[in-house]
């Protein structure tokens, strides 16, 4: 039996194209007809109906964003009033540790007077050098120091809080200290803490943490490094980064080349294994 003789289940013989009809005309005649005799205008109630339901949903819609909008507007002023208070407990502990800090620092220049005199003078000289490229020892030379800070406190105008796009953030902080590295710097510092190959700088809770250590704005970023330090910095991709946040936020963003700078020590290292130097014996003779 050729095509053209094949009849369907009606007897009637199938379109010689018969996937052009079916898209074309998918409903049969009779779904076709019935439908057709349906269609009309909406009776007035109908159209009544829908008005009404789209005046509610809007109405509830409102109501929902306004109560929304009321509590965060009240929400506010405790949020900044427990930031305040929090950046002022850090000011506080900021400065306490400094004053630790210092206490650390002239012990720590004791025990090295007492360790000198049991060494002998390369012995000496070969472990200052030691500390001062592990960051455990402190640092004097020529540098450079980059100052940044928030720029103008910014505030949305429809849920009333602060747009962050003009603080600071660790990410920037980071990147400074990675460009200061990448620039020749021997030894680098954020707000007087050492940054050394275990550090860390990370934001929590809208603070910025520097080996787990709070720091406050503005910050500062004091290098240790060649005299062409602070041009090949300013001209590097985050130079260019933060003179773009500058321009579009606001920051405080400057460059400043010092003389007889002074990096602190870092904190020691809490040091979990341990391995004999190359050449030693097991009894340390």
């Amino acid at each position: 039996m050729t095509r053209a003789e094949r009849r369907d289940a009606a007897g009637a013989p199938l379109s010689p194209d018969f996937l052009t009809d079916l898209f074309r005309n998918p409903l049969e005649p009779g779904y076709a007809a019935a439908s057709a005799g349906r269609t009309g205008p909406p009776p007035p109630w109908w159209r009544r109906g829908t008005s009404a339901l789209t005046v509610l949903v809007v109405l509830v819609v409102g109501v929902l964003l306004a109560v929304s909008y009321r509590h965060v507007r009240h929400d506010e002023p405790t949020r900044a009033q427990v930031r305040g208070e929090l950046v002022e407990q850090i000011q506080r502990q900021d400065e306490e540790t400094k004053r630790l800090q210092q206490r650390v620092d002239d012990l720590r220049d004791e025990v090295a007077q007492l360790r000198d005199r049991q060494l002998t003078a390369p012995q000496a000289r070969q472990l200052r050098e030691l500390e001062a490229a592990t960051g455990l020892a402190r640092v004097t030379g020529d540098g450079v120091v980059v100052r940044v800070g928030d720029g103008p406190e910014r505030i949305d105008p429809v849920t009333g809080t602060e747009i962050t796009e003009s603080r600071i953030l660790d990410y920037d902080l980071l990147r400074i200290a990675n460009a200061l590295w990448a620039a020749g710097a021997e030894a680098v510092a954020i707000n007087d803490r050492r940054l050394t190959s275990t550090s860390t700088i990370r934001g929590v809770s809208g603070a910025i943490l520097v080996n787990r250590l709070p720091v406050v704005g503005p910050y500062q970023v004091t290098a240790v490094g060649p005299a062409e330090l602070a041009q090949r910095f300013a001209g590097s991709a985050t130079g260019r980064y933060l003179t773009e946040l500058v321009n579009r936020y606001g920051i405080s963003y400057e460059v400043l080349p010092r003389n007889d700078l002074t990096l602190p020590a870092a904190v020691s290292p809490e040091l979990h294994h341990a391995a004999p130097a190359p050449g030693s014996s097991p009894t340390g003779r």
